[in-house]
């Protein structure tokens, strides 16, 4: 039986208040010198609104009906059941059900239950909720999420979930499949078609700003599908900053990474499992328990059935496919469309637009060392003017334009010097492949 302390409502109403004017705060002073373009009120909005949801007990109550809906078919989750009838919204009964936390490894060892097999459970049930059902539990510690005797999953505490909207929903499927697409020894050619789809993934999920640099934001993808792979066999990747350089300080400067709020609690959900599958098991990796999961989800997508996806193997084996047969109708299509490209360039007709980054940052330092230039010169002719004259109002007015001029290319000079020590920070010194082998 779950009581409200009196008088918490109106807690709530003075703390928010004061975080509210910090959110505010944090959005005029953030510098967004990592890339990611916050928006500190969007997040407070949106904790506010679970917070007050979170003490309504009638809506903690459906939040668990619902979670245990969704995992109905899972025989490892159990979610207690909710007495209706003897609950308000400040007062909720719910079925007693005995577990004990997954961090005492002492009492589990005890009770002989396979730590590896509970760890691998607990990013199964987050993995369901991120990716399949798109409704999870936001604060899942060892106090909410805990074992019974026979090695089930014990949920508690619904007051705070959360769903993911549908474009956050889509473009985060999107996502997971191109990243886990091909096992971590896909190809290159493979693995740059999926960087484009992990891209749109992204972008439909509100994370990319549309608009950005998509072959800089590309390319950068394609690193980090890389590295991730690697990692999951256990190989290092090669530094962010010496292997893009210039791709990623524009993208950085530029802002183009946006934070959707509700990402701040899948982070938090994300970081309680990873806590406890690290303390069940040394060797607990999310990354390399997600790649079945994700395989079997893409598939359940594609395939409606296992005889259509038995049937779409034979198809793909054989060549009669739907794809294949609209590659041999389009071809020649496809051919005419080179052979008009080919004629627009002998006229002369074909526009081609390209976009060089380290000339873009040459010119704009150029730009920064023209303006430190012109000010010293302002500033001597004045102290020049200052000197030959005999009038003190026109000496004094000479020397506040030095001085004021004088400023003016200091505060350049400190702005060159400023881009020189961030363009520093991202020499590309590696080239994408460079120090890998070819698969």
């Amino acid at each position: 039986i779950k009581v409200q302390r009196a008088g918490l409502k109106e807690l709530f109403d003075v703390d928010l208040k004061n975080l509210r004017k910090l959110a505010k705060l944090l959005d005029k002073f953030d510098p967004k010198s990592d890339g990611a373009d916050r928006n500190w009120v969007s997040i407070y909005e949106e904790s506010e609104r679970l917070l007050y949801l979170e003490i309504d007990y009638l809506n903690e109550a459906t939040n668990a009906e619902r979670f245990a809906e969704d995992f109905k078919d899972v025989d490892y989750v159990r979610v207690p059941g909710v007495y209706r009838e003897v609950s308000t919204p400040r007062v909720l009964t719910m079925e007693f059900v005995e577990s004990l936390k997954l961090t005492d490894i002492q009492q589990i060892e005890k009770l002989g239950l396979d730590k590896k097999l509970l760890a691998k459970r607990t990013a199964d049930a987050f993995l369901r909720q991120i990716v399949e059902t798109s409704y999870f539990h936001c604060d899942p510690h060892p106090g909410n999420l805990c074992v019974d005797k026979e090695g089930n999953l014990v949920y508690y505490d619904f007051g705070m979930m959360d769903e993911l909207k549908p474009n956050v929903k889509n473009g985060f499927r999107t996502f997971c499949s191109a990243l886990f697409a091909g096992g971590p020894t896909v190809s290159d050619l493979t693995l740059s078609r999926n960087a484009k789809d992990l891209v749109d993934g992204v972008e439909e999920a509100g994370v990319l700003a549309r608009g950005a640099d998509r072959l800089a934001v590309e390319k950068l993808a394609r690193f980090f599908m890389r590295t991730f792979k690697n990692k999951q066999i256990g190989k290092t990747g090669s530094n962010v900053k010496t292997t893009l350089g210039t791709d990623l300080q524009t993208l950085t400067e530029n802002n183009v990474f946006r934070f959707p709020s509700t990402f701040t609690f899948i982070f938090r959900a994300f970081a309680s499992v990873d806590g406890i599958g690290k303390g069940l098991d040394p060797e607990y990796d999310i990354g390399k328990l997600a790649q079945p999961f994700i395989e079997k989800f893409t598939d359940g997508q594609k395939y409606s059935s296992e005889t259509e996806k038995s049937f779409r193997i034979f198809q793909k084996a054989t060549g009669l496919n739907s794809k294949d047969i609209n590659t041999a109708v389009t071809t020649p299509r496809k051919i005419a469309y080179v052979e008009e490209t080919l004629r627009s360039m002998e006229d002369g007709n074909l526009k081609i637009r390209v976009r060089s980054l380290e000339n873009e940052k040459a010119l704009e330092r150029m730009a920064l060392t023209s303006v430190r230039t012109e000010s010293i010169l302002l500033a001597s002719v004045f102290i020049n003017i200052a000197g030959v004259v005999s009038s003190p109002i026109l000496a004094g007015t000479s020397i506040a334009g030095a001085a004021y001029f004088g400023l003016q290319s200091f505060m350049a000079n400190s702005k060159v010097k400023k881009f020189d020590k961030t363009q520093a920070k991202f020499v590309q010194t590696q080239f994408e492949g460079g120090d890998e082998e070819s698969d």
